[in-house]
C-alpha cells in the first residue's frame, strides 16, 4: 500500500515540477511594445509593397503659375529693365496636367504627361506640352519627386514650338490628394523681328497647385 501511495504522490508532483522548470527556463514574460500614434498614422498612408512587380500609376494636377521671360523682343508691357534683352514678366496662367507612369512600388517609374497652360490675363494664350516624365515616391510614402522633358506647342496667338524641362515635388495630404510645386524652364521660338529672322525666348516659370494621385496595383 505504501508503494502505491508513493507512486500516486509522484505522479501528481511531476506535472507541477515540469511546469515550474519550464517557467524558470523561459524567464519572465515580456509584453510587446505598443505601436506609437505616429507609426499608426503613417501606416494609413502606406501603399503595400509588392516586391519588384510593376504597376500603373495615374496622376493629375491643377496649378497656377507665373514666369520670367529672359528676352523681350516684342517690347511687351511688363519689362523689368530698359533693354529688349532685359527681364520681363509673363502673364499668370492656369496649368492642367494628366499623366501616367509604370514602374515598381519602390523605385523609378517612367511614363508620359500632357500639360495645357492657359493665360489667366492679357491676350489669349494657350500652350500644349507633351513630355516624358520620371517619378519616384520616397520612403515616407507621402512625398513624390518627378522630372520631365518635352516639347511645348504654342496654340495661340501664333502657332510655334520649343523645348521644355521641369522638376517638381508633391506632398500627399491624403492617399489621393496633395499639393505640388514645379519649376519649369522653356525655350520658345518666336516670329521674326526687324533685327532677327527667328527669335528665341527663354522663360523660367514656377507653379503651385493641387496634385491628384491614383495607383492601380497588380
Amino acid at each position: 500500500m505504501r508503494f502505491f501511495g508513493l507512486a500516486a504522490l509522484a505522479s501528481a508532483f511531476c506535472p507541477v515540477s515540469i511546469g515550474l522548470f519550464s517557467c524558470l527556463v523561459a524567464g519572465p514574460a515580456r509584453a510587446e511594445p505598443a505601436a506609437t500614434p505616429a507609426a499608426a498614422t503613417q501606416e494609413r498612408y502606406r501603399t503595400p509593397i509588392l516586391g519588384t512587380d510593376a504597376y500603373w500609376h495615374g496622376f493629375g494636377s491643377l496649378s497656377l503659375g507665373k514666369g520670367l521671360r529672359f528676352n523681350n523682343p516684342y517690347r511687351l508691357a511688363t519689362p523689368l529693365g530698359d533693354t529688349p534683352e532685359s527681364l520681363s514678366l509673363t502673364a499668370a496662367y492656369y496649368d492642367l496636367a494628366l499623366g501616367v507612369v509604370r514602374g515598381p512600388a519602390r523605385g523609378l517609374s517612367h511614363g508620359a504627361v500632357v500639360h495645357l497652360s492657359i493665360a489667366a490675363q492679357g491676350i489669349p494664350q494657350e500652350v500644349l506640352s507633351v513630355s516624358y516624365i520620371a517619378l519616384e515616391r520616397l520612403d515616407n510614402r507621402r512625398t513624390l519627386l518627378f522630372g520631365r522633358f518635352g516639347i511645348p506647342i504654342i496654340l495661340e496667338p501664333d502657332l510655334s514650338g520649343g523645348l521644355e524641362a521641369a522638376v517638381g515635388a508633391a506632398y500627399m495630404i491624403t492617399a489621393g490628394i496633395g499639393v505640388q510645386g514645379e519649376l519649369v524652364g522653356s525655350l520658345y521660338y518666336g516670329a521674326a523681328t526687324q533685327d532677327r529672322s527667328v527669335t528665341t525666348i527663354p522663360v523660367l516659370s514656377a507653379q503651385l497647385g493641387l496634385f491628384i494621385d491614383y495607383e492601380v496595383l497588380p
